[in-house]
């Protein structure tokens, strides 16, 4: 069954997209105060763990591409943070292992805050929802990427049908509007912020 659409100030979206933006803010400043961002933390982290291929796009939450990561790569040696960067497997730097696992640390004691207000059932049940609210919102996603392919693809045939009718000599009827290609009366997609979309979705 079709479920009622919401209003786009629903309380449950707009308080997800706060706690979102709160986790992510704390995040941040988490990672600043070692001079990090997120990208560079997950590409330390893929060092360390013997996942980083050189010259191989980073998959993951927020994926790296490989002119990104040669970026990265060159702030971090210049930094401190790894060795032979201009080999084919840069090494985290004998100086920054223990920098590196403080980060670690704080990343933890970040993540025991944001669950601290939850017993485990709570926890249980919270991880539960927010996959059954991920998996809905995906399928959502390839709905409107068929949506938009199939107005895509009628537009075209609406366009070429009228290049024709024009070429023989009839003229498109005026003011007559035309089709509307798809109604899906599906309700608005609160979005999280753009600066990082996939945040909450880390896993450290």
């Amino acid at each position: 069954m079709q479920p009622r659409p919401l209003e786009p100030n629903e309380p449950v979206v707009l308080a997800l997209v706060d706690a979102v933006t709160a986790w992510q803010d704390a995040l941040e400043q988490t990672l600043s105060a070692s001079g990090l961002t997120y990208a560079k933390w997950l590409l330390l982290r893929a060092i360390k763990r013997g996942d980083f291929v050189r010259g191989a796009p980073l998959p993951g939450a927020m994926p790296i591409d490989v002119p990104q990561s040669e970026l990265l790569l060159h702030e971090l040696r210049r930094d401190g943070w790894i060795e032979h960067a201009e080999a084919t497997t840069p090494c985290i730097a004998d100086t920054a292992a223990s920098r590196l696992e403080r980060v670690s640390q704080a990343l933890s004691a970040l993540h025991s805050v944001s669950v601290a207000p939850f017993n485990p059932q709570e926890r249980v049940a919270l991880g539960s929802l927010l996959e059954r609210m991920k998996l809905r919102l995906n399928d959502h996603t390839m709905r409107q990427i068929r949506v938009g392919g199939e107005a895509a693809r009628q537009d075209r045939l609406a366009s070429a049908g009228g290049t024709g009718a024009t070429a023989g000599g009839i003229a498109p009827q005026g003011g007559a509007p035309a089709p509307c290609a798809s109604c899906t009366g599906l309700p608005p997609v609160a979005h999280r912020p753009a600066s990082c979309p996939t945040l909450a979705s880390a896993r450290f």
